[in-house]
Order: structure tokens, then C-alpha cells, then sequence
């Protein structure tokens, strides 16, 4: 494999819903918790809720002063299964030069209850928002549970970085992309001398492990009763929050 890192550019936005139209249902890259919250089994499915997600992360790539938003790229002949340049993966990095601030950050991260709070152009013709198959108060509750303890846990006032979220397309997964992206953002920690954050679901964290983060805490266990049906039968979602220091850090990592 071919793969480099390079910034996201406007236009990959749309490249991004495309693929939904040419992958099979979910092999995309919309991040978590979507793929629990808005499960999609077939295309138009997947075209709608690529179409919504994107159009949330392109509005925080133009208006985020904080984002740092990366993708990596393969190109081997038959790279992504696109027939070469297709992006594998993409990682949202964040620096925070005055610290993390809640109140500040939470309203990126929220999707809209209903049509009237969304933006032009996320909703197809002859479609509704919210479909049936997305649990919206689902994915707000597990976003916020994950956001609003960071200042419980990552120190106030303080330099950091932050990765808010990693995916690769499930067919592409353990290929190295997911590396490159997490190396990244630790060099950049490294040349500023700024401790790295993230939280890690539990088959994340013995990746981030392998890259000597470290768990901070407990493991957080967000419970998902009452939210109505949940895919798969999940009932909680568990979490780690983990921490890299390049002032501690060894040598090889």
C-alpha cells in the first residue's frame, strides 16, 4: 500500500458523501457514534446520513478556528478500492491553546432535532429528517456525556490537543492508515511540547495503548437505557480517557 497523510481539502467533503453511493452500506467514513445511533443497511440509507454528517463537519472545518482535519490517502493502483487516490481514513485533531472550554465546544458536536435546525441542503428531495433508523437523542447523549467530563479530566486552562474522533472505511481497517493519523497529531504534541488527549472506545484503546497513551482514570461507562431502541442491543457505551505526554514519552514512540 501507498498511503500518505495530507489536510483535508473543501472539496473532499464531497467525495466523502459520494462514497456512500458507491460502497456498500456503512463502508464510509462517518464517524462515531453514527454507525450505533444511525445504523444504515442500504445506499439511499447511507447517501442520507453521509449527506447530513458531512454537512456538519464541513461547516466545523470552515468555522473552527481549533480543527485540524486530516486524511489519509491511498495510492497503490487499486488503493481504497477506488482504483488509486482514495481517501481511507480521516482524523479530527483540535489544539486548544487556552485549554478545552464545554460550554464553548459543545454545540459542534450536537445534531439538529429536526429540519428546521439543520442547515440547506441536507435534506434530499422526498426525504424527512430525523428518519426513522436515526436515534437523535442517542447520539446527542453520547456526545455530550463524552464531552462535558473532559474538564474533569483533561486540566484547565492548559495547551492540548485533542483527538475528537479517528475512523477508517471498514474495509480498509488494518492497513495502517489509523496509525499515520494518531502519529500525527503526537508529533505535533512532541514539537510543541503539549500533552495529547482522546477517548477511546474499548476496540480503540489497545491501539492507542500500542502508541504508549495512557489511560486516565477509570474506564466511563455511559449508560443507554431509556433512549429508546438501540442498534444491536447495546446498553452502554464504555470509554477511556487516555493521554499521551511527550515530555515522558520514550524515545521509540
Amino acid at each position: 500500500m501507498a498511503l500518505r497523510v495530507a489536510p483535508v481539502e473543501l472539496s473532499d467533503f464531497d467525495s466523502f458523501v459520494s462514497d456512500a453511493s458507491k460502497y456498500a452500506p456503512g463502508d464510509d467514513l462517518v464517524a462515531p457514534p453514527n454507525p450505533v445511533a444511525w445504523p444504515v443497511s442500504t445506499r439511499p440509507e447511507a447517501e442520507q446520513r453521509a449527506r447530513r454528517c458531512f454537512a456538519l463537519q464541513r461547516r466545523r472545518f470552515l468555522e473552527d478556528p481549533t480543527v485540524r482535519f486530516l486524511k489519509v490517502v491511498d495510492d497503490s493502483p487499486e488503493g481504497g478500492g477506488g482504483g488509486g487516490g482514495a481517501v481511507v481514513a480521516v482524523a479530527r485533531w483540535h489544539y486548544y491553546e487556552g485549554g478545552y472550554k464545554y460550554e464553548r465546544e459543545a454545540h459542534w458536536e450536537m445534531a439538529p432535532l429536526n429540519t428546521a435546525e439543520g442547515e440547506d441542503g441536507e435534506v434530499g428531495e422526498g426525504e424527512s429528517y430525523p428518519p426513522p433508523n436515526f436515534n437523535v437523542r442517542l447520539h446527542n447523549h453520547i456526545l455530550t456525556e463524552r464531552d462535558s467530563f473532559r474538564e474533569q479530566w483533561i486540566p484547565s486552562r492548559k495547551p492540548c490537543w485533542i483527538l475528537m474522533h479517528l475512523v477508517t472505511r471498514p474495509s480498509q481497517r488494518r492497513k495502517g492508515a489509523a496509525g499515520l493519523l494518531i502519529r500525527w497529531g503526537m508529533e505535533r504534541s512532541r514539537e510543541s511540547g503539549v500533552p495529547a488527549y482522546l477517548e477511546a472506545g474499548v476496540q480503540g484503546k489497545p491501539v492507542y495503548e500500542r502508541f504508549g497513551f495512557v489511560v486516565v482514570g477509570e474506564e466511563r461507562r455511559v449508560s443507554l437505557e431509556g433512549l429508546g431502541e438501540v442498534y444491536m442491543g447495546l446498553k452502554e457505551f464504555v470509554m477511556a480517557n487516555m493521554k499521551w505526554d511527550p515530555s515522558i514519552a520514550g524515545p521509540g514512540q
